[in-house]
């Protein structure tokens, strides 16, 4: 008979429960392999392994792996850790300084933009104020322009054949 609880939460309450009644089981039986387990977890864990044949399997696979984990060949690595050490603070090294050089260099081209715009604006004259000019002949005179057509300003030497 399922309790009201069970009953009121329905098949998906269940699967949850036994799946964290599996989770407990697990721990439990991993502390009793380690010798982690008071007196009467250890008579729990002892009663499941004689009645219940899938604990029991796990039981002997969690048991070959604890014997076999320390026989287990660790690879040989090539760089030794103070290598790896040293490399690791060069790439760190490496990065800093590309991002302080992505900064001086940005803060560069900015500048450079800044003078370049000061520069033509203070030659072309428009970011400093126009005024009109008024400039009228003192005298209160007024000269036409007159160009010599047939008698050139300057005498131009004659070129020679």
């Amino acid at each position: 008979m399922m309790s009201d609880f069970q009953q009121e939460k329905g098949p998906e309450a269940t699967d949850s429960m036994d799946m964290d009644n599996q989770f407990e089981r697990f721990e439990l039986l991993s502390a009793y392999l380690d010798g982690e387990v008071t007196a009467a977890e250890r008579k729990q864990v002892q009663q499941w392994l004689d009645t219940d044949p899938q604990f029991h399997h796990l039981y002997k696979q969690l048991l070959r792996l604890q014997r076999e984990i320390p026989t287990t060949p660790v690879p040989h690595s090539p760089v030794t850790a103070e290598q790896l050490s040293d490399r690791v603070f060069d790439a760190i090294d490496h990065q800093r300084g590309s991002r302080r050089g992505i900064l001086v260099g940005g803060l560069a081209i900015a500048a450079v933009m800044v003078g370049a715009v000061s520069h033509l604006g203070l030659r072309d004259g428009f970011l400093s104020p126009r005024y009109a000019d008024n400039l009228t002949n003192p005298q209160g005179e007024g000269e036409a322009l007159t160009i010599a057509l047939n008698r050139p300003v300057v005498d131009i030497p004659p070129t020679i054949p």
